[in-house]
């Protein structure tokens, strides 16, 4: 007669476990993740270091230095926030260029109607 093997009795629960059977395994999981990417450690834009924790829904304070800052909802910076940061930087790069540029067709203009 052989013998019944043991099961490992360990759940994949993380910190969704506090849910029980409730909600569905999907949720459950989703939820899992973006708790663990939310306190996930996270740098700070100001002074590099690994030490930003979230304070409230989209505020996020460093720990180290002080500074506190708006990001996304679960985490500091959200891909679309990085992207328009992006642009802007490029835009002001361009702008101080393109500033001078808008500055000498107005004077042509002013000399055009005189």
């Amino acid at each position: 007669m052989a013998r019944k093997q043991k099961r490992k009795k360990g759940k994949k629960t993380k910190s969704a476990g506090r849910f029980g059977a409730r909600y569905g395994r999907k949720i459950r999981k989703a939820v899992a993740a973006i708790e663990e990417k939310t306190r996930a450690v996270h740098k700070c834009p100001k002074c590099e270091r690994k030490s930003v924790s979230r304070i409230g829904t989209g505020i996020w304070k460093c720990s180290k230095c002080g500074f506190t800052f708006s990001g996304g909802t679960y985490i500091p910076q959200t891909p679309v926030g990085i992207t328009a940061q992006r642009a802007i930087k490029r835009l002001v790069e361009r702008g101080m260029d393109m500033g001078a540029g808008i500055e000498r067709e107005e004077e042509q203009e002013a000399e055009a109607e005189e």
